[in-house]
């Protein structure tokens, strides 16, 4: 049930983190327009830096919990000959419940200032974009990353074994 639980999670991930690639590609084909107007015709567009901003929060927003899923974030593991007995597995438990509770309270903050911004009509000082719509992407990346570590905390309080059962 476990690993169900995580394959579909990771396919939901997966999806937005290709939604950050295309935004990537976006912030690409932004480069070279203001590289071209600016060094070719001598009119600089004006909120590039707006939008590269924006764009990478959104970039960073939608990678950062498929990459938590997929254990790509670097690990050093210094104490892990010591740690990586079956009686330590309440540490590994209590590491992941730790760094789910901040991330959860990060979301939680970043949604309320999100509301906030939405609230009081934040919008950037060039464009005039509002500015709530990328910080509620950064509460729920906050918040999706908070639950890849739950995931992780229940995967490491099954053992093992429970999680060879779940794959069959």
């Amino acid at each position: 049930m476990l690993a169900q639980i995580e394959r579909w999670f990771e396919r939901l991930l997966r999806l937005i983190a290709y939604a950050g690639g295309l935004v990537l590609v976006g912030l690409m084909f932004l480069v070279i327009y203001e590289i071209t107007m600016r060094y070719f015709f001598g009119r600089p567009f004006r909120g590039g830096y707006e939008l590269t901003e924006l764009a990478m929060s959104l970039i960073v927003a939608f990678g950062l919990p498929y990459t938590a899923i997929v254990r790509g974030h670097v690990s050093v593991d210094i104490f892990a000959r010591w740690l990586d007995h079956p009686s330590m597995r309440w540490l590994t438990v209590l590491v992941h419940l730790t760094g789910a509770v901040v991330l959860g309270f990060v979301a939680w903050r970043a949604y309320l200032y999100a509301a906030g911004s939405l609230r009081w009509g934040d919008i950037t000082n060039m464009m005039r974009i509002p500015k709530h719509p990328f910080q509620f992407a950064v509460a729920i990346s906050a918040g999706l990353f908070s639950m890849v570590l739950l995931l992780e905390a229940a995967k490491a309080l099954a053992g093992p074994n429970k999680d060879r059962q779940d794959t069959k």
